[in-house]
């Protein structure tokens, strides 16, 4: 079933370690009780009222304990790539012109600190139109409801007022199928971001006393409380189907 391949735990530490290869599945030996005993932990713990003053800090790192058990329980599911992501930059931009995209008048190229971005190589007219992208290239909440995810999709209310959750279980599927069609766009796609749900326990800790501590305080615990509950949602489907 695709949902407990694509599935995987992408909060916490950084990682690029390869524990599988292309589009191809992993095996872990995890004991399910004791997987959905921790979920469970983990999903009360994040419904739990906000804490009192002074105990955001304590909440944090017991959430995040919990996160840590996780992570090491699924260790091996994750799908990655060969190679890093501007490897298969080439085959993008051959599959976007493929399917009507506009690849002229530009080129991916490394701004350093910015990152990856287009760099123009001729001249761009002010409000010349020099860059589209059809819509059937588009990872959208309708190309999801077309999808594996149509079922759970029309069945979960809270998936369907969740359009940002909507995509990412979109793009886990998707990443998860070896012949999907967006397959060069997704390898494409950062292995690892910058924002808080990315940092180590001691980085977070620079920013207490803080006004960002809040914001991330808050950003874990409601990442966490929605990953609960969709591990939930999506093991009772899978007990349902087999």
């Amino acid at each position: 079933v695709c949902f407990l391949i694509c599935f995987s735990w992408k909060m916490g530490k950084k990682s690029r370690v390869k524990t599988q290869k292309s589009g191809t599945g992993a095996t872990a030996t995890v004991s399910p009780k004791e997987m959905l005993n921790l979920i469970s932990e983990l999903l009360q713990k994040c419904s739990s009222p906000p804490p009192g003053p002074g105990k955001e800090w304590e909440e944090y790192v017991q959430i995040r304990s919990l996160v840590e058990k996780i992570r090491k329980k699924q260790k091996g599911l994750s799908v990655v790539f060969d190679g890093k992501r501007d490897d298969y930059f080439p085959e993008l931009i051959k599959w976007a012109t493929e399917n009507g995209a506009s690849t002229e008048g530009f080129e991916i190229a490394n701004f350093e600190e910015e990152g990856f971005g287009l760099k123009a190589t001729r001249e761009i007219k002010a409000e010349e139109l020099f860059l589209w992208v059809p819509r059937k290239l588009l990872m959208t909440v309708e190309s999801a409801k077309n999808s594996v995810l149509g079922s759970l999709y029309s069945q979960d209310r809270i998936l369907q007022a969740m359009g940002n959750i909507t995509l990412a279980f979109h793009l886990l599927c998707e990443r998860a199928n070896p012949n999907s069609f967006w397959l060069p766009y997704i390898q494409t796609l950062p292995s690892e971001y910058d924002t808080p749900l990315y940092f180590e326990e001691d980085e977070v800790q620079y920013l207490q006393s803080t006004q960002a501590i809040h914001d991330v305080f808050s950003q874990y615990k409601n990442t966490a409380r929605q990953y609960a509950y969709f591990y939930k949602v999506i093991q009772v489907r899978i007990l349902n189907i087999v």
